[in-house]
């Protein structure tokens, strides 16, 4: 029996699709990427000595900045408009935040007033 070449046509489509289905599977989850098809990066920072250490980072939108507390005091990272605020970065902890937008946002610790620092986002 001789089958007709309309009914391999389905072949045709389904196997490159099922290839391409299981490349994506076996390459895993794609890194995180920018509009502009960029890599996204995380900047930190590091509070020490009671100072943001580097005070001013400039990173890119969809970028993110991790402030690591390397002091004996807990500290925070409050941005001076609204914003984002990490609440208590205990000693040897962490707080991570994203910037999807462009400016310059300062910020500060809220428990050490001197303790300021500023995020430029391009």
């Amino acid at each position: 029996m001789q089958r007709s070449p309309a009914h391999s046509l389905p072949r045709l489509f389904t196997a490159p699709l099922t290839a391409l289905a299981l490349g994506a599977l076996l390459a895993g989850p794609a890194a995180p990427a920018t509009a502009a098809g960029r890599t996204t990066t995380e900047t930190t920072v590091v509070i020490e000595g009671f100072e943001f250490v580097p005070a001013s980072v400039t990173i890119h939108a969809g970028d993110s900045v991790r402030w690591v507390n390397k002091d004996n005091d807990e500290h925070t990272s409050t941005s001076d408009e609204p914003g984002w605020d990490s609440g208590a970065i205990v000693p040897d902890g962490d707080f991570t935040q994203v910037f999807l937008t462009r400016g310059t946002f300062s910020y500060h610790c809220d428990f050490h007033s001197t303790l300021t620092g500023k995020v430029i986002v391009e």
